[in-house]
């Protein structure tokens, strides 16, 4: 879900409409939570919040009766929870209060990730952390932001750099203060271009 916010929404009007009745009530939740995602990121928050009330009550009426398609096992109450997180994050670069509703979907996507999922839980606490300097507390962002360095790797997607460099962003007014500083410092370093970096020169 990095990339424009107009491309995402015209894939999301394909999507659902080359989907048809048959498509599961889950895979259109799913779907409306990506474009719920997009309309935050044009600031467009009554949009946004309509989009994810009909993402819920499509989740809801899953009845789980029909296997899901492979690509959308995995999309559980754990991820609706972390996809309103980023919906509302995102939104919150335009209207701050939304950073609150924010906090609460990412702790909830985290306490419902017991078992793995170590990719869903890294974008949580971006989120969470991403919302919290937003909402003007680093110290809570600064323990969230780390938690999610300690539990990235070299693995980790080009989706994951693209998130934690917008939460790297976000410390800019933060960097005065001593722990934030630090932080920054240790998101440079971790960066793939940053490693590199240091690799040339040595």
């Amino acid at each position: 879900t990095s990339g424009r916010p107009d491309d995402a929404l015209d894939l999301m009007k394909l999507a659902k409409s080359g989907s048809g009745d048959e498509t599961l009530p889950r895979t259109q939740a799913m779907l409306r939570t990506i474009e719920a995602w997009a309309q935050a990121s044009m600031g467009r928050g009554q949009a946004m919040r309509r989009t994810l009330g009909e993402a819920e009550e499509l989740f809801v009426s899953d009845k789980s009766d029909v296997p899901p398609p492979s690509w959308m096992q995995m999309f559980d109450e754990a991820d609706m929870h972390g996809m309103q997180a980023l919906a509302f994050r995102t939104l919150a670069e335009h209207d701050p209060g939304a950073a609150v509703i924010a906090q609460r979907h990412a702790k909830q996507a985290l306490e419902l990730r017991v078992n793995g999922r170590q990719r869903s839980k890294i974008f949580d606490y971006i989120s969470l952390a991403s919302a919290c300097f937003i909402a003007n507390d680093p110290e809570q962002a600064d323990r969230y932001a780390r938690l999610a360095l300690v539990s990235m790797g070299e693995t980790s997607s080009h989706r994951t750099w693209d998130r934690l460099r917008e939460m790297y962003r976000l410390t800019g007014q933060f960097a005065g203060y001593a722990g934030i500083q630090d932080l920054r410092e240790e998101i440079e370093l971790s960066l793939p271009s940053q490693k590199k970096a240091r690799g040339a020169q040595i």
